[in-house]
């Protein structure tokens, strides 16, 4: 009986849980998004969750840029500058890039250095020096052509902890710049512990793919009236229900910027939190970033 009972109440969390999703599911998918061409095969779409459309039963807002690797005829590239802090901004606009994110975690004092695996053009610029646990246990990777791929460190046991900090050596990519943690892996969520990183709700970035679509997505949050930020579970979801393929959680908080040409002024499309103010204004000076230069 008392079997029974607990089968029961199980099967009706999981009913429940399933439910809740599939709601969120519906509201981010019917939701009325605004949707910029920026170019061949590029697009910025954002919407505003609040009111009656809120998400996951909290205010949201959502920048997605969603680049056809094959339609924009440009190329994804690294950026940084050893010893320096800079603005995502202005990386992209000394680099020519047509939208550009904050890349992997890093030290804010000197000598401003990443903390995770940093490889631009075949030089290995940074090699990990603080034990990350799973925000280090998966990289994005850019081939000599300009296309980017995910790959986490354990293939096996996607979302699992490595002991081996050199293991993103193994890639054969001239660009790798190391992250984490992995959120998807061939359309299923990885493995993510509990956490307080995991679990709290920030700002957050991140990078999805599937095929020859490249997905850079930056949630907002500290800001309790209009973003409140997601865990990243639910960032998991939202990735998931973008389409992503593979999805890597890149460095985020504060630092979570996304950039778009011409967009604003400054060209910042989201709502970077360091000022803490609901505006385009509060852009963190980040270590390295993530670029999209087109030919």
């Amino acid at each position: 009986m008392k079997k029974t009972i607990l089968l029961t109440v199980v099967a009706m969390a999981l009913a429940f849980a399933a439910s809740a999703q599939n709601s969120d599911s519906l509201v981010f998918m019917n939701a009325g998004w605004s949707v910029k061409k920026i170019g061949k095969g590029i697009t910025l779409k954002q919407f505003h969750f609040t009111g009656d459309h809120k998400l996951f039963d909290s205010h949201q807002y959502i920048s997605i840029v969603e680049i056809d690797v094959k339609k924009a005829k440009g190329r994804f590239a690294l950026a940084n500058d050893p010893g320096k802090i800079t603005q995502t901004s202005k990386f992209a606009k000394d680099s020519g890039a047509i939208v550009a994110m904050n890349g992997t975690f890093y030290n804010m004092s000197v000598p401003y250095n990443c903390v995770t695996y940093f490889k631009k053009n075949g030089l290995l610029c940074y090699e990990n020096s603080e034990k990350m646990e799973q925000r280090d246990n998966a990289a994005v990777a850019i081939t000599a052509k300009g296309v980017p791929f995910i790959e986490a460190a354990d293939a096996q046991n996607p979302g699992g902890v490595v002991d081996n900090q050199a293991w993103p050596d193994r890639i054969e990519a001239p660009s790798v710049v190391a992250s984490g943690p992995i959120l998807l892996v061939d359309g299923k969520e990885a493995y993510l512990e509990e956490c307080s990183f995991n679990a709290k709700r920030h700002p957050r970035s991140a990078m999805g793919i599937k095929g020859k679509k490249v997905y850079l997505v930056a949630i907002d949050g500290r800001s309790a009236e209009h973003a409140q930020g997601m865990t990243l579970w639910e960032f998991a979801d939202i990735m998931r229900f973008i389409g992503a393929e593979d999805a890597i959680n890149l460095d985020g908080g504060g630092s979570t910027t996304l950039y778009v040409e011409g967009e604003n002024g400054s060209g910042i499309v989201n709502h970077p939190s360091d000022n803490k103010k609901f505006d385009h204004e509060g852009e963190r000076f980040v270590v390295n970033s993530i670029l999209f230069i087109k030919d």
